[in-house]
C-alpha cells in the first residue's frame, strides 16, 4: 500500500510543476524546490544515529552526490521545460520510458541483456512513436524535452547502481539535492530573469513538490525500498505515469486520443518488461 501511496504523489506531484513554470524559470523553480526538498531531509539526518562527521564529509560520497545533483538538474529541468508544451500524460509515460533508455546505455558500457529486455525497449519506443503528435510542433518538442529529460534520469539510475554501493544513501540524496539546487541557482543568475517568484502563489508549488514530492516521498521510498522485493516495487512505481494521466485529465481537461492511450500503454508495458526479473543484466 505504502508503495502505491508513493506512485500516487509521484504522479499527481507532476501537477505542481505544470502550475510552477507560470511563475518562474525552470532552473530558478527547480532552486527552490530541490533546497526545499533539501531542508526536508535535515531532521531525517539529524535523526540517524549512524550518520556522523565522518559519513556526512565522506568525499566520495561528496563526489557522487555532485554528479547525481548534476543528473538531477539535467533531468528536472528538461521535464519542466517539457511540461509547457506538452501534456501530463505524455511527460509522465515519456519520463517513465528511462527503465528502457538503461539497457541502451548500459549495452555500450559492458552490460549484456537478454531478449526479454529489448522486446521492452521496442514496445517503449513504438509506444512513444504513437503518442508523440507530429502533426504539431509544439507537443512534438515538449515530448523531445521529456525524452532528453528521461535520458538524464537513466544515467542517474546507472551512476547509482554503479558507483554508490557502500555509501550512505540518505547522506548522497542529501547532497545530490543540495547540489542540484546549487547548480541550478548558478543557471537561473546567469539566464533567468527572476529568481524568486513575483507573486505569494508562486511558493506554494516549489514548496509542495519540493516537500512532498521530492523530499518526504523520495525518502519514504528510499525507506520502504529495504523491505520490498524489487520487481514487485518497481512494477508498482511504474504506474506513477498512469496517476500523473489521470490527475492531468482532472486538473488540466487533458484527454488523450486513442492513439496515445495504445502508445502509452505500450510505454508501460515495456517499462515493466525491462524491470522482469528475468531480463537482467550479466556482464
Amino acid at each position: 500500500m505504502g508503495l502505491v501511496l508513493i506512485a500516487i504523489i509521484w504522479g499527481v506531484g507532476l501537477v505542481p510543476l505544470r502550475l510552477g513554470v507560470d511563475y518562474l524559470g525552470p532552473a530558478a523553480f527547480n532552486a527552490l524546490r530541490f533546497a526545499f526538498a533539501a531542508v526536508t531531509l535535515v531532521p531525517v539526518l539529524a535523526l540517524n544515529h549512524e550518520i556522523d562527521r565522518k559519513v556526512m564529509l565522506d568525499r566520495s560520497t561528496l563526489l557522487i552526490a555532485f554528479v547525481l545533483g548534476g543528473l538531477l538538474f539535467g533531468g528536472a529541468s528538461f521535464q519542466l521545460v517539457s511540461l509547457r508544451y506538452t501534456s501530463l500524460a505524455n511527460v509522465a509515460f515519456i519520463t517513465a520510458m528511462y527503465v528502457t533508455i538503461v539497457p541502451a546505455i548500459g549495452f555500450f558500457i559492458g552490460y549484456k541483456y537478454r531478449a526479454l529486455i529489448w522486446a521492452g525497449v521496442a514496445l517503449a519506443i513504438v509506444g512513444l512513436y504513437l503518442m508523440a503528435d507530429l502533426d504539431s510542433a509544439l507537443m512534438l518538442r515538449g515530448d523531445v524535452f521529456a525524452l532528453i529529460g528521461a535520458l538524464f534520469w537513466a544515467i542517474h539510475l546507472l551512476v547509482l547502481a554503479k558507483w554508490a554501493a557502500g555509501l550512505n544513501r540518505l547522506v548522497l540524496v542529501f547532497y545530490s539535492f543540495v547540489f542540484c539546487a546549487l547548480i541550478s541557482l548558478l543557471v537561473a543568475t546567469l539566464a533567468e530573469e527572476s529568481l524568486l517568484p513575483g507573486a505569494p502563489l508562486g511558493y506554494l508549488w516549489p514548496l509542495l513538490n519540493g516537500v512532498v514530492v521530492i523530499g518526504l516521498c523520495y525518502t519514504l521510498q528510499v525507506l520502504m525500498m529495504e523491505f520490498a522485493e524489487v520487481f514487485a516495487a518497481s512494477m508498482i512505481l511504474s504506474l506513477f505515469s498512469v496517476f500523473a494521466a489521470i490527475a492531468g485529465y482532472f486538473v488540466f481537461g487533458e484527454q488523450l486520443a486513442m492513439t496515445a492511450m495504445l502508445g502509452a500503454a505500450l510505454i508501460l508495458g515495456g517499462c515493466l518488461l525491462a524491470q522482469w526479473p528475468k531480463a537482467r543484466a550479466w556482464q
